[in-house]
């Protein structure tokens, strides 16, 4: 069966459609580990081989810029990238907020935080090493290209075969 009809661009279009929709609810279940996290004061040193690590604080302070650096046993230092959700964890009797979240944590990590006004912190910083939050992301990401490229080429693909057959018509 050779897709001649239009109604086949508009069976691409809803491929397209549906790996975008798997693929955002895929990327939204890789924040599920980050949301339940165990968060440990940042004064210790995490094994985050082949884990995220995120960072939180008690105290949220938008018009402050803190920044989070991750630093390993040698001289590499790497900058947490700010978070791009608010994400609020319940750790006993304490509210954690997500400040930062690195997706690809080394051996032997510290995390440090440091406002870049350098004034009195009254704030305190935890982070969680996270498992499956990068593997998840990458999933997501590969659903939606997969999604995108079998989408357009069926479209490619129709538009070949419509073509043909006004050729040889």
């Amino acid at each position: 069966m050779k897709p001649t009809s239009p109604l086949w661009y508009l069976a691409s279009l809803f491929i397209v459609l549906g790996g975008a929709v798997l693929a955002i609810v895929v990327a939204a279940g890789a924040w599920d580990p980050v949301r339940e996290a165990t968060v440990t004061p940042v004064a210790q040193r995490v094994d985050a081989t082949g884990k995220s690590i995120a960072v939180y604080t008690d105290i949220v302070q938008p018009d402050r810029d803190v920044t989070c650096h991750a630093s390993g046993p040698g001289k590499k230092v790497t900058t947490i990238p700010d978070a791009k959700l608010a994400i609020t964890v319940d750790d006993g009797s304490d509210q954690w907020h997500l400040i930062g979240l690195l997706p690809e944590g080394d051996k032997e990590q510290l995390v440090t935080c440091t406002p870049k006004d350098r004034r009195v912190d009254d704030a305190t910083y935890a982070y969680a090493a996270v498992t499956g939050f990068a593997s998840k992301a990458n999933t997501a990401k590969g659903i939606s290209i997969l999604g995108t490229a079998f989408g357009l080429g069926l479209a490619g693909y129709t538009f070949y075969t419509r073509r043909q057959v006004r050729k040889a018509a």
